[in-house]
């Protein structure tokens, strides 16, 4: 099984140094995580990274699957639906 802190450090070392900070969410099939961005200052000028994705992190293999950037729960609740039944 892979823990939190373990996730985290999966998807640090994916972003690498493109971020600040990677945020984490755990669900029962593993983790989604992402780059934290700060909001801009000036929101009438475009982000510096155009686009994004984020990971799902599988909790029992510790297997990387890139994902659309979309609400963590949102992405979480596709990879349940895509799971085989158990």
């Amino acid at each position: 099984m892979v823990s939190p802190d373990q996730a985290r450090e999966l998807a640090e070392d994916y972003f690498g140094d493109r971020c600040a900070e990677v945020e984490l969410l755990a669900f029962d099939g593993g983790y989604v995580a992402w780059i934290s961005d700060d909001r801009p200052e000036d929101p009438s000028v475009p982000p510096e990274t155009v686009g994004g994705g984020c990971l799902v992190i599988d909790g029992t293999t510790g297997a990387i699957a890139i994902r659309p950037l979309l609400g963590p729960d949102d992405v979480a609740e596709q990879w349940r639906a895509a799971l085989p039944p158990s």
